[in-house]
C-alpha cells in the first residue's frame, strides 16, 4: 500500500455541519486502521475536546490539537510534544484586545480562560463541547505561557484583525483563521505541518506515504507537508489551490471518498 499515514481536520473536514461523524466515514477510518495506516486527528481544538471524537472512532494513535502546539497520546494522555506561546507575546495580545474589547480566550494546562461571559464564550462552548472559565483581567491572571491564543469575533472582524496581527507578529507567531470567527495564535513554529513531520519521522514514515485532509487556512500547512494534499470541498479556493486533489464536502462524506479513492484497492465504497 503506498500511504501509511492519513492526517485528518476534524470541523469542517471529519465533521459535518451538525458536528457530529457520519457512518460511512467512522467506516472508512477503521477501514484504514485494520489495512496498517496510521490514522491521526489534526485539529485546533484542546485535547480534551478532541479526545472524544478519537475514542469514538476507536483508533489510539497520537493526535494533533491546538493547530500542532501540542501532540498526545492519545490513550495515556501522555504528552509527547508541547510548544507554547511565549508570554511576552501572550501579555501584548491580550493588552491589545482588552484595550480594543475584543474577546479573547487563553489556553493553558488543556483548559480555557477569558475575562467575562458573552454571546462569543457561548460560542466557542457550544462547538468545543468544553467550559471555560471567566477570570477577569487576563493580563493579572496569565502566569504561564498559553498553549495558545483564539480571538472570538464576527468573520468580517475576524479578517481586519487577522491582517493585523498577521503583519504585526510576522515571522514570530503564527496567526492563522481556523473557523470563520476565530482567529487564532500560536507559537511560530506550532502549525499542523511541524507536527505531522514530528510524528513522521517518530514512526519511521515518509512524507510521499501521507495523506492529509482538511479544509482551512490552518490546514495548508500540512496539506503542503504530506506527499497528497486533500482539500474538503467546502473549502476556501485559496486552499483548495494549495491541495492536490478536491474531495467531497464534510456534509457528503468527503473523508470517506478520499479513502475509497486512494486507500482502498479499485476504489470500492464502504
Amino acid at each position: 500500500m503506498k500511504y501509511r499515514m492519513i492526517a485528518i481536520d476534524l470541523d469542517d473536514s471529519l465533521l459535518n455541519d451538525d458536528l457530529g461523524i457520519s457512518e460511512k466515514n467512522k467506516r472508512a477510518v477503521r477501514y484504514a486502521v485494520d489495512h496498517g495506516v496510521l490514522v491521526v486527528i489534526a485539529t485546533g481544538r484542546m485535547l480534551r475536546s478532541a479526545i472524544p471524537y478519537v475514542e469514538y472512532l476507536d483508533i489510539s494513535s497520537p493526535v494533533i490539537t491546538y493547530q500542532g502546539a501540542l501532540i498526545a497520546d492519545s490513550l495515556t494522555r501522555d504528552i509527547l510534544m508541547h510548544i507554547p506561546v511565549d508570554l511576552d507575546y501572550a501579555r501584548e495580545i491580550i493588552s491589545e484586545c482588552h484595550n480594543n474589547n475584543i474577546h479573547l480566550q487563553v489556553f493553558v494546562n488543556d483548559m480555557y480562560f477569558y475575562e467575562k461571559d458573552n454571546a462569543y464564550s457561548d460560542i466557542y462552548r457550544r462547538v468545543s463541547g468544553i467550559e471555560g472559565e471567566a477570570v477577569g483581567p487576563l493580563r493579572d491572571f496569565l502566569t504561564n505561557q498559553p498553549t495558545k491564543l483564539v480571538i472570538v469575533d464576527e468573520p468580517e472582524n475576524i479578517l481586519k484583525w487577522q491582517e493585523y496581527f498577521r503583519e504585526k507578529y510576522k515571522g514570530r507567531l503564527e496567526v492563522v483563521v481556523s473557523k470563520s470567527n476565530y482567529l487564532e495564535f500560536t507559537n511560530i513554529e506550532a502549525t499542523k505541518g511541524n507536527a505531522l513531520k514530528f510524528l513522521a519521522v517518530k514512526h519511521g514514515i515518509k512524507r510521499e506515504e501521507i495523506i492529509a485532509i482538511g479544509d482551512s487556512y490552518n490546514d495548508i500547512h500540512m496539506l503542503k507537508y504530506a506527499g497528497l494534499g486533500v482539500a474538503m470541498g467546502n473549502a476556501s479556493e485559496v486552499v483548495k489551490s494549495q491541495a492536490d486533489y478536491i474531495t467531497y464536502t464534510n456534509n457528503d462524506d468527503g473523508v470517506a471518498h478520499a479513502v475509497e479513492r486512494f486507500i482502498m484497492e479499485g476504489g470500492k465504497n464502504v
